[in-house]
């Protein structure tokens, strides 16, 4: 969906020098993205574990230690969207509450190779420049994962109950009523991702 000039309503942003410190330790913050700026440290963080709700979701992999989190839209200053920051071990949650389920996008970039998960009950989720692990699943909607480079995966599970899988970065869809994909390269990252309802696209 485009939004044309938009509004961005904030910038989260935390580098990969010690978020709640000590690797060792679990701790918790929660965000105001609606009306605050947010900067903090994240230590030695190897995953981050999305859960997305409602919305608009584009998540990109960047050249950066840092993580960032914007929105922008005719909706995206209404409201008080929240993001609740959870810490454990190497492990990141990041969980958003009281997101516009229209007209406002929201990107979420983080280091490329770090493994991602996210869970997303309704919307469209984007996946691009992630060559990280990734498993995803989305209830009702469209996903989308920018695949570049097939050869870097290992075991890959795609499938979609009601709706299509559509790109040959893995061969071809197989399927009566849903369409699935499975393939097992010798490359080093795992993908999995599942639509319930609505469609899988995997992009070049």
């Amino acid at each position: 969906m485009n939004y044309g000039p938009g509004v961005l309503a904030s910038v989260l942003l935390f580098s990969t020098c010690g978020f709640l410190n000590a690797a060792s330790t679990s701790r918790e913050e929660t965000v105001d993205l609606s009306e605050h700026s947010f900067q903090s440290d994240l230590g030695d963080i190897t995953a981050v574990r999305l859960h997305l709700k409602d919305g608009d979701f584009r998540i990109r992999g960047v050249d950066s230690d840092d993580i960032t989190i914007r929105s922008d839209g005719k909706n995206a200053t209404t409201g008080h969207m929240k993001v609740h920051l959870k810490r454990s071990g190497g492990v990141l949650d990041i969980t958003f509450s009281d997101v516009p389920k229209n007209e406002c996008q929201v990107t979420i970039a983080i280091p490329k190779e770090e493994t991602l998960f996210a869970r997303m009950r309704g919307g469209d989720m984007a996946v691009d420049g992630v060559t990280g692990s990734k498993d995803l699943e989305l209830v009702g909607g469209d996903m989308s994962i920018q695949v570049p480079d097939p050869s870097e995966y290992g075991p890959v599970d795609l499938s979609v109950r009601f709706g299509d899988v559509s790109g040959s970065q893995f061969g071809n869809p197989k399927g009566w009523m849903g369409n699935s994909v499975h393939w097992d390269g010798a490359g080093k990252y795992r993908l999995h991702a599942h639509v319930f309802a609505g469609d899988l696209t995997l992009k070049p």
